[in-house]
């Protein structure tokens, strides 16, 4: 479970997920710890915990079953939805990255969306631009519809910002991205934002 939150892990969210009790919980750690398979900040409950290599974390979620990587990870954006509503405001790529490895595509692409639109609204354009790509990829996914193409416009015209602050407006990645938002809109008749498609 812990291989499946990631490198990083807390004694909180690990406790909200594991169907053990503390005492079983805190002996489980203190024997990875013990073993320098992990390394322990703080004290339970308050505790962080490391795997000391990302080998080691590699490893050990290589080891699961896929299936029951899909169930961890979908535990683990559950239990960050509803018991950590900071980490899914403040990190909603997190919450992305668990629920689209357990196959739950449409509140990934929820969550990606808003990670981007995070970093945007602090500049960091390189992370939203990565954030985006990653909603715009998932929802190719889902079956065509015009349902579906009306969710692509908005993130197509904000990859396109991004890209534009970060490559310039004269970059083939640019003129991808609102030419494809441009082509959205044609399909679904939507004038308003086939004019932010065409300014741009």
């Amino acid at each position: 479970m812990a291989a499946a939150i990631g490198r990083e892990f807390s004694y909180a969210l690990l406790q909200a997920v594991l169907p053990l009790r503390d005492p079983e919980l805190q002996a489980a750690l203190e024997a990875l710890a013990g073993e320098e398979l992990i390394y322990a900040r703080g004290l339970p409950p308050e505790a962080t915990y490391l795997f000391k290599h990302a080998l080691v974390q590699e490893a050990a979620y290589a080891a699961l079953l896929r299936s029951r990587r899909r169930e961890l990870h979908g535990a683990i954006a559950r239990a960050l939805s509803e018991r950590f509503p900071g980490i899914a405001e403040e990190q909603p790529e997190v919450l992305g990255h668990h629920y689209a490895e357990a196959g739950e595509i449409e509140p990934a692409i929820v969550h990606y969306q808003r990670a981007g639109e995070r970093a945007q609204g602090r500049s960091a354009h390189e992370e939203a631009i990565g954030h985006l790509r990653k909603a715009i990829a998932l929802l190719g996914t889902l079956p065509e519809s015009g349902e579906r193409n009306a969710r692509e416009v908005p993130l197509q015209l904000a990859l396109g910002s991004s890209l534009t602050a970060v490559r310039g407006y004269a970059h083939a990645e640019v003129g991808a991205a609102y030419e494809r938002a441009r082509v959205l809109c044609e399909a679904l008749g939507d004038v308003t934002q086939l004019a932010a498609a065409l300014v741009a």
